[in-house]
């Protein structure tokens, strides 16, 4: 995937046309400081036709690039216009051989950054790819692949939980551990195992709670299709309990 900056497009191709205006309207007379435009319009436009792969369009601005730059060239004012106009053209036809998509403001923030907490991610780094990968596609509107990477990312703190209730399994399921919490939660003081720790436990309950009603216990059927809708909601459940195990369970904090 090739990121397209397009502010620089803009602006390149605006300089382009301001130059090929002053070009067409007054030959003889171009600025110096037009020059110097054109060569860093040039330039940009290079870098993004280097970095998106247009061969073509490269080639034609780096050719326009060094005539205008070179003293020992053979260079034409009255060829620049048509010139200018090539690596416009070239730009153009290049880049409608490609699929071009723009992220609005609020999916591009879960692009950049999986928006899990920064204690989250320090405390359950072998989630980071996960959580990366989750919010990439919540960005691109892939609301079940986000699901199941979310689903990844919920079995790190089933282990963690499971281990602070005592359930000694390789990958713990959530009705296990959240039996034994309301068992904990039920019993008299005097018969808790874990005594002190019902703060805790009824907030872990809770939060796992959540991430189960979000799921709606759905997320492992394969004919399920997620809403986006839906994939929010996972996404705020278990950026919620990833959060608070990190900030709370004991081997953590």
């Amino acid at each position: 995937m090739l990121r397209f900056h397009a502010e620089v497009f803009c602006r390149a191709s605006g300089l382009l046309g301001q130059v090929y205006m002053e070009s067409q309207i007054t030959p003889n007379f171009i600025r110096d400081s037009s020059w110097a435009v054109l060569g860093e319009a040039l330039a940009d436009l290079e870098k993004q036709c280097r970095a998106l792969g247009l061969s073509s369009a490269l080639a034609q601005a780096a050719r326009v690039r060094r005539a205008i730059t070179d003293q020992n060239s053979q260079f034409s004012i009255e060829r620049l216009g048509r010139d200018l106009i090539e690596v416009h053209t070239r730009f153009v036809d290049e880049l409608h051989a490609r699929l071009i998509y723009i992220l609005d403001a609020p999916h591009a923030a879960y692009f950049t950054d999986s928006q899990f907490s920064p204690v989250a991610k320090a405390c359950f780094p072998e989630a980071n790819h996960d959580m990366e990968e989750a919010g990439k596609c919540l960005a691109f509107e892939r609301p079940t692949a986000c699901a199941f990477h979310l689903m990844r990312v919920t079995e790190y703190a089933l282990h963690e939980m499971a281990k602070v209730v005592g359930i000694q399994q390789d990958r713990p399921n959530w009705e296990p551990i959240i039996r034994k919490i309301d068992m904990e939660l039920k019993s008299k003081y005097e018969d808790r195992i874990f005594k002190g720790s019902a703060d805790l436990l009824a907030n872990m309950s809770s939060h796992l709670q959540a991430v189960k009603v979000a799921w709606r216990n759905r997320v492992m059927h394969v004919e399920k299709k997620h809403t986006m809708e839906e994939a929010r909601e996972i996404y705020d459940a278990t950026r919620g309990l990833m959060r608070y195990l990190a900030e709370n369970l004991p081997e953590r904090s």
